[in-house]
């Protein structure tokens, strides 16, 4: 009897032991998969240690009087695969009149209006900021696996006024001088996403706001229009990383 109780008593001792050292011989293991590393291996680093240098149209989206299209470049480099530094400089070159130009130089309009209003019109703008993707991801288009990320944007800059009459005159190139031309800083705020063809090229849909003080326009040297602003730009460009290689996560 003692035999059996002795021999059941280093069975249940063994079974013990047994799930114990070998938890202990796969612990290092285990913690190389979950705690010294990423539960997702090889993931591509699409924008970490890499440049981004971007042509780009923009539009202005919420001008009251005219159109204005722009061109530019934008060039940024990724510290991490979600933050990065830019900077932006685009040249404005294209102003189509909205349906409040056009109607102020119609002959019938008033004549004092027409010769004295003075519009301003933003030349060009530029900024300089800080990107966070903080959405990353793909999706399957017709066979075709595209990757994406969703990344803001927050910095400060500038915006270079112009001005133009609507019709000319002597009033309104006075009323040009009463602040509606020269550099209106501005803080930066946008909100983007980004389509991968590849590795290294992408199409890039931006949203930016530059929030500054500026006048929609003037009609007299006295006429101080100036207000709070939301001048917000759209744009579209094409971005190219380098180097063409990516980084692999572990």
């Amino acid at each position: 009897m003692k035999r059996w109780i002795s021999l059941l008593a280093l069975i249940i001792l063994f079974g013990f032991g047994l799930p114990q050292t070998s938890f202990a011989g796969n612990e290092e293991e285990g913690m190389s998969s979950l705690e010294k590393g990423d539960p997702i291996r090889h993931l591509m680093l699409l924008r970490s240690g890499r440049f981004e240098i971007q042509p780009m149209a923009q539009f202005g989206i919420n001008e009251s009087f005219y159109q204005s299209i722009g061109f530019g470049v934008n060039l940024s480099y990724y510290f991490t695969n979600y933050l990065g530094l830019g900077v932006s400089f685009l040249y404005n070159p294209i102003f189509i009149d909205s349906d409040e130009v056009e109607a102020v130089k119609k002959d019938e309009y008033d004549q004092s209006v027409r010769e004295s209003l003075a519009i301003s019109r933003p030349t060009m703008n530029f900024d300089v900021g800080l990107y966070y993707a903080p959405l990353t991801g793909k999706f399957n288009l017709f066979s075709w696996i595209l990757n994406y990320d969703f990344h803001i944007y927050a910095g400060f800059g500038a915006i270079m006024m112009g001005s133009a009459c609507a019709a000319g005159g002597a009033i309104c190139n006075e009323a040009k001088n009463t602040g509606l031309e020269g550099p209106k800083f501005a803080g930066v705020i946008g909100l983007g996403v980004r389509l991968f063809f590849n590795n290294f090229i992408a199409l890039n849909l931006e949203f930016k706001d530059y929030m500054t003080k500026y006048a929609d326009f003037s009609r007299n040297p006295a006429d101080d229009r100036s207000r709070f602003k939301n001048f917000l730009t759209g744009t579209i460009g094409i971005s190219i990383f380098l180097p063409v290689s990516v980084y692999m996560s572990r």
